[in-house]
């Protein structure tokens, strides 16, 4: 209750970035995908409950892809009019050149698009936190979506 007041509040903040705004989710106990998604309801045009909802499906890689990014893709698509309550974040949907574009990118940064690869499950090697998953996809996303 007391972090749901919270994350109201900041979200409300117009000058805190979406890396930002996602980063409190996480922190307030979101899973990666919720925290991304939630930081761009305002893009989606729909409830914090309902984005939760839709891509608590996504957290911690159970989607393979990093669940960060496909928060973001559940977003993209969602602005683009697109609400597929089976997979949200379909790759091959409404906005699919922007997905393409934001995997892309947090791959060239991170060295993978893969949870699995990310936490160094097999390997022992992390080559990115959760957290920096989780403000990586955003900052991305939040560029994307600024771009027409």
């Amino acid at each position: 209750m007391v972090y749901d007041i919270l994350i109201y509040r900041l979200s409300e903040d117009k000058d805190m970035s979406k890396k930002e705004l996602a980063a409190q989710y996480h922190a307030s106990g979101c899973n990666c995908a919720m925290a991304v998604g939630c930081a761009f309801c305002d893009k989606a045009g729909i409830d914090e409950d309902e984005m939760k909802a839709l891509v608590r499906r996504y957290g911690g890689g159970a989607g393979k892809y990093c669940g960060a990014l496909l928060g973001a893709v559940a977003a993209m698509n969602m602005a683009k009019g697109e609400l597929n309550a089976d997979n949200p974040a379909a790759l091959d949907g409404a906005a699919s050149d922007k997905a393409a574009e934001l995997l892309r990118e947090f791959e060239a940064k991170n060295g993978s698009v893969f949870c699995r690869e990310l936490k160094g499950r097999d390997t022992g090697v992390v080559l990115r936190s959760c957290r920096g998953c989780v403000e990586d996809a955003a900052e991305l996303a939040e560029k994307l979506f600024e771009e027409k």
